[in-house]
């Protein structure tokens, strides 16, 4: 009779399978992430239409800082983009040997066990012993190599998160910024044209004497008569 499957075995073999599948499952978590970034990014271009015409003169300090803040949101979502693609592009996994091919091997190995030197062994050839070292070994060999894939991106995935983040956040500053001045500007016009219309209604009183359709001055009295001379 071929040897009983070793307790050891059973278990790594079970392990290794688990820790196989996990890392086949993690290769979608990629992809449900794109929501998040294509809402970062439609969040981000909705709020730059909305004051593209209110952007600050650059001479202006305010204008200065939008456009800080504009450059350094573009830089940040490019970096965002490019590390979220390096972290989607196709890489290719281990996987184990295919549903015909292990079928065969097993087919072979089952021949293997039952042939007749074989049972006349010491130590005879056992087919389930040695199916499942092989699918411990891709298991281990392909848990493995995905797992690096996985960690890789991983790792760009999170640096596109920072990125697009931090281009939020410029992008907010970049908002609060421009809307600030654009209200005190607004507030500025508004103050300056109150000051025009009330100049208009409510004209400066001139000084005394300058008013050319005043009173004309009354003329200098004259002297009393001369008395007639007598003699």
């Amino acid at each position: 009779m071929p040897p009983e499957e070793p307790a050891a075995l059973a278990y790594i073999e079970k392990t290794l399978a688990d820790s196989y599948r996990k890392e086949i499952d993690q290769e979608e978590n990629v992809w449900r992430s794109l929501p998040f970034f294509a809402a970062t990014l439609a969040l981000q271009l909705a709020a730059l239409f909305q004051m593209i015409d209110k952007l600050p003169d650059p001479t202006t300090l305010a204008g200065k800082f939008s456009v800080i803040f504009l450059a350094l949101a573009g830089a940040l979502t490019l970096v965002s983009l490019c590390f979220l693609a390096a972290s989607i592009y196709p890489q290719r996994f281990d996987y184990v040997a295919r549903e015909p091919l292990l079928l065969t091997y097993a087919q072979d190995l089952i021949r293997d066990e039952q042939a007749q030197a074989n049972q006349n062994q010491p130590d005879p050839f056992s087919a389930l012993v040695t199916l499942k070292t092989e699918l411990a070994r891709q298991y281990a060999k392909g848990a493995d190599h995905n797992r690096q894939i996985n960690k890789r991106r991983e790792r760009r995935r999170s640096i596109a998160g920072l990125a697009a983040l931090g281009s939020v956040l410029t992008t907010v500053f970049l908002v609060g910024t421009t809307y600030a001045h654009y209200l005190s500007s607004h507030a500025e016009k508004d103050t300056g044209h109150a000051a025009a219309q009330f100049n208009t209604t409510h004209p400066a009183a001139t000084g005394p004497g300058s008013d050319a359709t005043g009173p004309a001055s009354q003329p200098a009295s004259a002297g009393p008569a001369p008395h007639a001379g007598g003699h």
